[in-house]
């Protein structure tokens, strides 16, 4: 049956909680990845994905106004809400960047172990609805198994 070890990730990229949330959606974004655990003192407490900062943002944001009538009077309205908005938007985002990750990262985390099958890895991922897990070693982080290397493991 293969294993947690034959599949995660070892080069494992993680944050600080008081990193900024700009610079955990930059780092993120670089490396082409979707979330990463936060370290503190070698112990995980926490895990950062993009769900996470952008469902943070769009709180603290709001949502743009919305047309319900359709015609040139309420475009006009729209738009003229639309930049009010934006000037509020640009606003928010300055004081977004301001936030740690301490204040955005999911706390609750639920770490495998190396010798775990891919298997029960997939059905705690199920069961808890997570895309991706820490793995542990003598209280060690040693890697992350991530939905896609399930994937990767189907395949080879």
């Amino acid at each position: 049956m293969k294993t947690v070890r034959e599949f995660m990730n070892k080069d494992v990229v993680y944050l600080s909680p008081e990193d900024t949330i700009y610079e955990a959606a930059k780092l993120l974004s670089q490396l082409k990845i979707a979330g990463a655990p936060v370290m503190e003192k070698e112990k995980i407490v926490g895990i950062i994905t993009i769900s996470d900062i952008i469902k943070f943002i769009n709180i603290k944001l709001g949502v743009l106004p919305k047309i319900n009538t359709p015609g040139l009077s309420s475009l006009l309205l729209a738009l003229v809400q639309m930049q009010k908005v934006y000037r509020d938007f640009k606003k928010e985002v300055e004081k977004a960047t301001k936030f740690k990750v301490k204040e955005v990262m999911s706390k609750k985390v639920i770490t495998i172990k190396p010798d775990m099958t891919l298997l029960e890895v997939a059905e705690l991922m199920e069961k808890h609805n997570f895309n991706r897990f820490p793995v542990v070693e003598n209280e060690k982080l040693v890697g992350l198994v991530a939905r896609a290397d399930l994937v990767k493991a189907l395949i080879y």
